[in-house]
């Protein structure tokens, strides 16, 4: 049992800790401020297929997306057979060229010399910028013992054609000229080669030190899964950032972003394949939630092909594109530039004063199953400071950052609703009683949220290279919590006494319908944390648009149709002193500020845009709420 003494320090303590919470909070929402800027990509490859539809030149598409607020172009590296397709080059297998050498001079010149290998592959280009890069990225790739110049102009490489046609080869001079004059930057889209070595990554990324980002395509990041520092040494060497897919699943692509630190870019694109089910309202309504709700900076369109397209594929895309732009500028974005996230990091005095103030409320929820001697709390404090010391001191910062954030996400949910539904009955009340502990319980929760926001007040989580880590357990724990107090509160005497007297609870058929109907809720609800295993149905989807659509922000809908209702029953069911079934009460009504922290632990979530889905799932879930408990009140008579 705290003394005076003991829980005025404590409760002091907690104070200091949620206001260095609340003052870190705001300092990222300063920062959060200055991140506005919006960049529109699209990708070379779809401008083309676009230009062969519509038959119109490449400039004339390339002007009108321009005039839609695109500034960056999607190159991919340039092939064999692309830069013979472009006429920068010639290539042949050694058999060919016996065959054919007749028809090309230098070729014909090594064929009279005897030179020419069966099956090694001979190029040649004239130009000698080309032919330049295109050697010096053969020998990156497959080393120099294997790549000669033994002509002016032909490059000789002891391999197969058939194993080089997929080799990247860099960027086009042609294309770097092109796209210099028509006022678009290029973002290179590099792709995984084995050939690559840790010893090999450097120059290859070096040779495109002249650009921002790299975004890398296929299932596999370049160097991956054994080369990641390698690689991010390189970029980071040469000044590149990357830009990392948010969705698309990549090898590597978790390490690249712990690696890379401040020099990664969150990306948003819709694949092909999600494309052609979506129109492009809804397409460009994810992208400017995207920026919204996910500080996406940078978003790569895809354009939409025929059959999905009506009339014009060209003037289809271009209308997209537009709406994207509107959207974007009406939610007060600014397209064309974005800004780098500041080198916002919480030190070690902050994190320790906030996981102490952590510490000291799951101190305060154990202390409602079992009352702690003053002894042992100061105990638990000295033991805390210790490992506190000793674990800051090893560098392990970021490990205790997640740690005591995620024991704010159990203990502070878990606390506000034990406390608040443990309260005394009242005799009289009305439907003002149920709101205002509703409040309580949210107000309660938000002093755990201040020491979340505080714990990882970093840069790092902000731009999604690190996460909560914990979302399953934040989920899942505060319920089981709630459950056994609530529980342990049937009847008196012993835990055995207790537990009898909650198993021996009478039910009827519908009660336990309702139980399993709940239940099943719940188990979907866990189903769809974190990463959404389970899909969202059309129905839900389209209630969601509409939400969004009426509130700007929208409400999570377990908030607001589940938890706030079941905690709207459960206060009434605590002020009646009616405990039978106040344990599953409590424990649904639990998701709702479940949920709302956990809105919180999503970092790279501008604050604004969490307190407004706050404030607007409290509105509703008071609104459902009311309605939940006049019908409870018809019913109870």
């Amino acid at each position: 049992m705290f003394n005076r003494f003991t829980k005025g320090l404590l409760i002091t303590i907690l104070t200091l800790a949620v206001i260095l919470g609340a003052f870190l909070a705001y300092s990222r929402y300063f920062v959060e401020l200055q991140n506005r800027g919006v960049e529109l990509c699209v990708d070379l490859n779809d401008l083309k297929k676009l230009a062969v539809l519509e038959r119109v030149p490449l400039d004339k598409i390339i002007t009108e997306v321009k005039k839609r607020g695109v500034t960056l172009v999607g190159v991919f590296e340039e092939t064999l057979p692309d830069a013979s397709a472009l006429g920068e080059l010639y290539y042949a297998k050694g058999v060919g060229i016996l065959a054919m050498g007749i028809f090309n001079p230098p070729f014909c010149t090594l064929e009279n010399k005897g030179v020419i290998h069966l099956d090694w592959t001979y190029i040649y280009a004239p130009s000698s910028a080309v032919r330049e890069r295109v050697f010096k990225q053969l020998s990156w790739a497959l080393g120099t013992n294997k790549v000669k110049l033994i002509d002016k102009e032909v490059i000789e490489v002891n391999e197969a054609e058939e194993e080089l046609r997929g080799l990247g080869l860099g960027i086009s001079e042609a294309q770097i000229k092109y796209f210099t004059q028509n006022g678009l930057k290029i973002i290179p889209r590099v792709w995984q080669d084995q050939r690559y070595n840790q010893n090999t990554l450097y120059p290859k990324i070096s040779a495109l030190r002249n650009y921002d980002l790299i975004i890398f395509d296929g299932d596999e990041i370049l160097g991956a899964p054994d080369n990641m520092p390698a690689l991010a040494a390189a970029m980071r060497a040469n000044n590149l950032k990357y830009g990392y897919i948010e969705i698309v699943k990549q090898e590597g692509d978790a390490q690249l972003k712990k690696l890379m630190g401040r020099q990664v870019v969150r990306v948003h694109s819709v694949p092909k394949k999600e494309l052609e089910k979506l129109n492009k309202e809804t397409v460009a309504k994810r992208f400017v939630r995207a920026a919204k709700e996910r500080g996406v900076q940078l978003i790569y369109l895809r354009p939409f092909f025929p059959p999905q397209t009506i009339g014009s594929p060209l003037q289809y895309n271009l209308d997209y594109f537009s709406s994207v732009q509107k959207e974007l500028t009406q939610a007060g974005y600014v397209l064309g530039t974005f800004e780098p996230t500041s080198n916002f990091r919480v030190n070690q005095w902050q994190v320790a004063l906030l996981a102490l103030g952590v510490f000291i409320g799951f101190l305060f929820l154990v202390n409602l199953f079992i009352k702690i001697s003053n002894p042992v709390i100061w105990l638990c404090l000295f033991a805390l400071a210790g490992f506190l010391y000793l674990f800051l001191s090893l560098g392990y910062i970021s490990q205790a950052q997640k740690l005591f954030a995620l024991l704010a996400a159990i203990t502070f949910p878990s606390l506000a609703v034990i406390s608040n539904l443990s309260r005394k009955p009242l005799p009289r009340f009305s439907l003002w009683d149920p709101i205002l502990i509703i409040l309580n319980i949210l107000g309660e929760t938000t002093i755990g949220i201040f020491l979340l926001l505080g714990l990882l007040a970093d840069y790092r989580y902000m731009l999604g290279v690190e996460v909560f880590a914990g979302v399953k357990i934040a989920l899942l724990a505060p319920l089981v919590i709630i459950l056994f107090y609530f529980i342990l509160q049937q009847g008196e005497g012993t835990l055995g006494n207790r537990l009898r007297t909650f198993l021996e609870i009478k039910v009827n058929l519908a009660l336990v319908m309702g139980t399993i109907f709940l239940l099943a809720a719940l188990g979907i609800l866990v189903a769809r944390s974190g990463n959404f295993v389970l899909p969202v149905p059309g129905f839900e989807k389209n209630f969601r648009n509409f939400l969004e659509t009426v509130m700007f922000i929208r409400p999570r809908t377990k908030e607001f149709l589940i938890g706030y209702p079941a905690l709207f029953v459960a206060a009434i069911l605590a002020l009646r002193q009616q405990r039978t079934w106040l344990w599953l009460w409590a424990a649904i009504g639990a998701i709702a500020p479940i949920s709302v922290f956990n809105s919180f632990t999503h970092v790279h979530t501008p604050i604004m845009v969490s307190i407004a889905r706050t404030m607007n799932g409290l509105t509703l879930g008071i609104i459902v709420g009311l309605l939940v408990g006049l019908i409870a009140e018809r019913f109870s008579k």
